[in-house]
């Protein structure tokens, strides 16, 4: 009797794979490497609580599939693709036809010992064709963004020879924050122009990079960060200031990816001697390199003059002061819709506090509530949604003193 061992793969990106890798392993001319791997096997699947199959599915929808990526940019016509992935998946068959029952039985044959003790998976049944992971990676992308929907940009990741670009640099976020939408309160005019910009991105229309200028607390991150949990193709990548100047390798290579992505940047602010501004202006417009046409970039700041001048500049000539106002509008033009968040007023604070905590099932006395809220943002320094949910957040958690909660 003999296991069916796979040469190597082309279409999926699992050569390296440790679980494939101790499957391949059960093979050699050794008793207690065989066993070894079988019962790391065993052990990864009884963890899981897979079986075989569906284990094995995983590691390929989560692996790098860069033909079928090539194959989808092609317009799904390149049938030698195609007979490519339909060649990985009949090794894959052959591996997973493969019961614990036939893994045990071989390792009598092979070693002349009785090894029915040994623990035993489930198999399951592997019928997933190649249309199946093309569609997938379609719809869902493969491997880290098959997983993940959110990542922070790392400028300098550890050497690893056998991992892409984005796999080195794209740090996943585990637990994205779970805002939502309907989430949020007030601002409907602001947020429906973002999401039908967004909807424009993932629908192949064209759309606009955006810029959301306005006062601190006003939900412009939370917009943004919320955009995630409303589309479920959307990915989102998080740029800090300082790591702009990469922004032209991510083109390259998001590119690639049958996905919609949006480069986010926070509160947007150069200094006026930093390389980044120049650097977004190219990146926003005015590059010879045009921007894929599956990325934006959604940034925020709540200044005025995003370029900082310096005390130096501040006192220096007319001239100077004209150039600055002229690169601040150069850049802030660049970005194709400018949406404007601007603090409530009395009314509007305490309808977005009263609207939070009807969310959140609290009964409270509207007129308590105004007076509260409205005592709660004098000693904060201000009116804000941010400021508005911190009010309820204490309401609900009675953190404050029975007075200053009315």
């Amino acid at each position: 009797m003999k296991l069916p061992n796979p040469e190597g793969f082309i279409a999926f990106e699992i050569n390296n794979n440790e679980f494939i890798n101790s499957y391949r392993k059960l093979s050699i001319n050794n008793r207690i490497n065989a066993v070894s791997n079988y019962l790391r096997i065993c052990k990864t699947l009884l963890l899981s609580g897979k079986s075989f199959s569906d284990y094995v599915r995983d590691i390929l929808i989560f692996s790098e599939q860069p033909l079928i990526e090539k194959y989808i940019r092609d317009g799904c016509e390149n049938h030698r693709i195609y007979d490519a992935v339909c060649y990985d998946l009949n090794q894959i068959i052959s591996i997973c036809s493969t019961s614990s029952k036939d893994i045990k039985k071989y390792l009598s044959q092979s070693f002349n010992m009785d090894f029915s003790d040994l623990p035993e998976f489930e198999s399951g049944k592997f019928d997933f064709d190649a249309e199946y992971f093309i569609e997938s990676c379609k719809n869902n992308g493969c491997g880290i963004f098959a997983k993940y929907k959110a990542f922070l940009y790392n400028s300098n990741p550890p050497p690893a020879f056998d991992r892409s670009y984005l796999e080195k640099h794209l740090l996943p976020i585990e637990k994205p924050d779970p805002i939502k939408l309907s989430d949020l309160k007030h601002y409907e005019v602001q947020r429906k122009q973002i999401i039908n910009n967004t909807l424009s991105l993932i629908n192949n229309r064209p759309a606009c990079n955006v810029l959301l200028y306005g006062d601190r607390g006003t939900g412009k991150s939370s917009t943004v960060k919320a955009l995630l949990n409303e589309f479920p193709a959307l990915r989102m990548i998080q740029l800090e200031k300082n790591q702009i100047q990469s922004i032209f390798d991510l083109y390259r290579e998001l590119e690639k990816i049958p996905l919609h992505f949006i480069i986010f940047i926070d509160d947007l602010c150069f200094s006026e001697d930093e390389n980044g501004f120049t650097v977004l202006k190219q990146a926003l417009e005015g590059s010879l390199a045009a921007r894929p046409q599956n990325v934006l970039i959604y940034a925020t700041t709540n200044r005025r003059h995003i370029i900082k001048e310096t005390e130096a500049n501040r006192a220096d000539s007319y001239i100077h002061k004209s150039d600055a106002v002229d690169d601040n509008m150069s850049l802030s033009d660049r970005f194709g819709l400018f949406v404007t968040f601007m603090s409530p007023n009395k009314e509007q604070f305490t309808d977005i506090g009263l609207k939070i905590a009807h969310d959140r099932g609290i009964k409270t006395d509207k007129e308590q509530f105004s007076l509260g809220i409205e005592r709660f943002a004098l000693k904060k320094g201000g009116r804000s949604p941010r400021i508005a949910k911190q009010y309820v957040d204490m309401l609900e958690g009675k953190i404050f003193p029975e007075t200053d909660s009315l």
